[in-house]
């Protein structure tokens, strides 16, 4: 397994998150995801905050780092999940990408979904600290890997 490459890094990245997290209040719940038409990977973070109502965001958790609960990995999460979707561009392109059938009217719906939360969210709180590269999350390295060490998914030192 890839080392950190620079502890220091991976801990301003940890601080980031927990600075964005108390400057804004937010509360993140992990909970499975109610779309029926995704399999596998698919959960709901429920963000709770004082000004808005909960928002409702739907995230896709392959390597399961949800499972801890830990939100500063859900924070990471909706974070990747919002480029995501700007990435895309449209609801075909987004559900292509995410290896769902862009016909299918529940996906479309869930496209919308996802777009009106990220709108109201990105008002709200603005964007999420961007902490981890692709291939950090993807390798298991870097910052990616100090989250994932600090939520117990991996033996610490």
């Amino acid at each position: 397994m890839p080392k950190a490459v620079d502890p220091e890094i991976a801990t301003r990245a940890i601080g980031e998150l927990e600075t964005w997290l108390a400057r804004t209040g937010v509360r993140l719940e992990v909970l499975p995801s109610e779309f029926a038409v995704l399999e596998g990977d698919a959960v709901d973070i429920l963000v709770h905050s004082e000004t808005l109502p909960p928002l409702r965001i739907t995230v896709f958790d392959e390597y399961g780092d949800l499972g801890t609960h830990d939100a500063r990995l859900a924070l990471v999460l909706i974070g990747r999940g919002f480029d995501e979707l700007e990435a895309a561009g449209n609801a075909a392109s987004w559900a292509r990408a995410e290896g769902l059938d862009p016909d299918d009217l529940a996906c479309q719906i869930l496209h919308q979904q996802l777009q009106a939360a990220r709108s109201a969210f990105l008002t709200a709180w603005g964007a999420v600290p961007d902490v981890a590269t692709d291939l950090d999350w993807q390798l298991n390295a870097g910052a990616a890997q100090a989250l994932r060490r600090d939520a117990g998914l991996l033996p610490k030192g």
